[in-house]
């Protein structure tokens, strides 16, 4: 019979029951003498060697949906749920990752950047900060958009910039007065394209303005402590008058 469990029972072999085994590993554990951290004894519950299966077969290269169909779970996702990871594994398991991937690369593709090409990699994120929050182009990528910040996509907006977007808008609104006035055809669709994106912008501050609100603590007071130490002074003052 597919059971780990299981014990003769007359003629047959049958599956020992849950609650049987939740019994006898809380006999063990107590006769281990075994605690957790703050000294409480431990408990297991049969379902926990599930758990500890999984991590430790994950851990030691199982393949995750081999496990699922150990297990008798329908999908991965689901035993992936079942598998404890620790900071340290991630760390290790993020280092193999990589040394497995350089061995399978030219040297060429791994060398240590050299000085000028490290200063050249922080100053391309210096570059990114821009009056109405930060760019988020790729390194070694030019702008696309000739520094026209209100209509690029790949802007991220400050929300503590909201007063200086307004107010270009409003120079925005401004100018397409003009323009029209004066015929100004290709410089009205310019104008518009560019209103339109930054009341976009504006909407996507005020949303993230809304998410995070600042709230004011104001400045803290003791009037209670100030009391006191008026009242002190005040006797420490008439015992000192003749």
């Amino acid at each position: 019979m597919p059971f780990p469990f299981q014990r003769l029972c007359g003629p047959e072999d049958r599956a020992i029951p849950r609650n049987y085994v939740y019994t006898w590993l809380n006999y063990a554990l107590a006769a281990s003498g075994l605690t957790g951290p703050g000294n409480e004894p431990l408990r297991y519950t049969p379902h926990d060697f599930r758990r500890i299966f999984v991590t430790d077969a994950l851990s030691s290269g199982l393949p995750a949906h081999i496990a699922a169909r150990i297990c008798g779970h329908q999908t991965v996702d689901t035993t992936l749920g079942y598998a404890a990871i620790y900071p340290e594994d991630v760390i290790n398991h993020h280092r193999a990752f990589f040394a497995r991937r350089r061995s399978l690369r030219p040297s060429s593709e791994c060398r240590e950047p050299t000085a000028q090409e490290w200063q050249d990699f922080l100053a391309h994120f210096e570059l990114r900060k821009v009056a109405l929050g930060v760019c988020a182009r790729d390194f070694g990528t030019p702008c696309v958009h000739e520094h026209a910040c209100i209509r690029c996509p790949v802007l991220r907006p400050d929300p503590e910039q909201l007063p200086r977007l307004e107010e270009m808008r409003a120079n925005l609104l401004v100018r397409l007065q003009e323009a029209k006035e004066q015929g100004w055809l290709g410089e009205v669709a310019a104008i518009e394209a560019s209103i339109a994106a930054a009341e976009q912008k504006l909407a996507a501050m005020r949303d993230l303005a809304a998410r995070h609100p600042a709230v004011h603590l104001g400045m803290p007071d003791f009037p209670g402590v100030v009391a006191r130490i008026d009242t002190e002074q005040r006797n420490e003052d008439a015992k000192q008058q003749p």
